[in-house]
């Protein structure tokens, strides 16, 4: 067994700190090197999280640093070559969603990196504390779901009193889109949806667009295998929400509902429970529990929950969604 695992980050603009974050709170794991085209803001990061090796190139990384694993936390047209030359390697990866630009360059991803590596993807959403809570819910207290419906809102596009668009000035590069909220967000609710629904089909798909290149606003109407509707929508420019996206949950089942409002998570039916849910740190704590995910599987040699195999059924419903939209419009 691997002592402890160490680990080399490519990527160091705005969610690496979350990643790097998330590292640190793991004994088993030392972060190696950070490799970013752009030196000083990898040495930055560097310097926060007390990184010995910072490099322009991931190429050299892999070459020079003896990773046991690549965490890939750059941009979606990149994750493919980033991917590659680390199982040329035999290095094992954790990539950022989405694992790909398309499903088909996705599974053509899959089937190159095959067994020279294994491959998670961090859909971390799933990870979220009080997203476990509710999958352990489901699992009896609730009885079969029959309508499910995961929400979120936020006013991240909306431009404030000095004319900036809060989402943009976080993550510049979603203006550049053309798949935004389905393919950059709510991929994550569709991922928390077959977490705790199992196989969906996408029944419709509608979308709005404004200001940005892509689309703004959509709703996504599913169907489980047993029969059960299912509806993920959300609005990135919706008046009178925060700019950071704001999840609601509603579960209904044959014996007990589920409901996430603001920070209550509540059961109801034969039991009642009510849970207070710290959003803040829940969102890192994604983070953080998908990594020691991770670690804990290459070191035992168990499967991924979110290994690329399986999110490859996420991307799929992401693209039948995009489909849809395109035949609506």
């Amino acid at each position: 067994m691997i002592a402890k695992l160490r680990v080399g980050i490519v990527g160091a603009g705005w969610v690496s700190a979350h990643h790097l974050a998330a590292w640190r709170a793991l004994e088993t794991v030392d972060v190696v090197a950070i490799a970013d085209r752009d030196r000083r803001r990898a040495a930055a990061r560097a310097r926060e999280f007390g990184i010995a090796c910072v490099r322009e190139d991931a190429g050299e990384m892999l070459e020079h640093d003896r990773l046991d694993a690549l965490d890939i936390a750059t941009p979606v047209d990149t994750h493919a070559g980033y991917c590659r030359l680390a199982a040329g390697r035999g290095v094992d990866i954790l990539c950022q969603k989405p694992l790909a630009p398309t499903l088909d360059q996705a599974r053509a991803l899959v089937r190159d990196v095959g067994a020279r590596a294994r491959l998670m993807v961090n859909e971390n959403w799933r990870f979220r504390p009080h997203y476990r809570q509710v999958r352990r819910w489901l699992d009896g207290a609730t009885g079969e779901v029959v309508q499910f419906r995961l929400a979120t809102r936020s006013s991240g596009l909306i431009r404030d009193a000095a004319g900036n668009r809060p989402a943009l000035s976080r993550q510049p590069f979603l203006a550049t889109l053309g798949r935004l909220i389905v393919g950059e967000l709510l991929i994550h609710h569709v991922d928390v949806a077959r977490y705790l629904l199992g196989p969906l089909d996408v029944r419709a798909a509608i979308a709005a667009y404004g200001e940005c290149r892509g689309e703004h606003a959509a709703t996504i109407l599913l169907q489980s295998a047993h029969g059960g509707t299912a509806v993920v929508d959300g609005n990135m420019a919706a008046p009178g929400f925060p700019p950071t996206p704001l999840d609601a949950l509603d579960v209904i089942g044959t014996r007990g509902s589920v409901r996430l409002e603001g920070d209550a998570l509540t059961l109801s039916g034969a039991s009642v429970e009510q849970h207070r849910v710290d959003l803040v740190a829940n969102y890192q704590q994604g983070f953080t529990e998908a990594a020691a995910h991770f670690v804990d599987c290459v070191r035992h040699g168990r499967p991924f929950e979110t290994a690329a195999v399986d999110n490859l059924e996420t991307l799929a419903l992401i693209d039948a969604a995009y489909r849809d939209i395109e035949a609506r419009r």
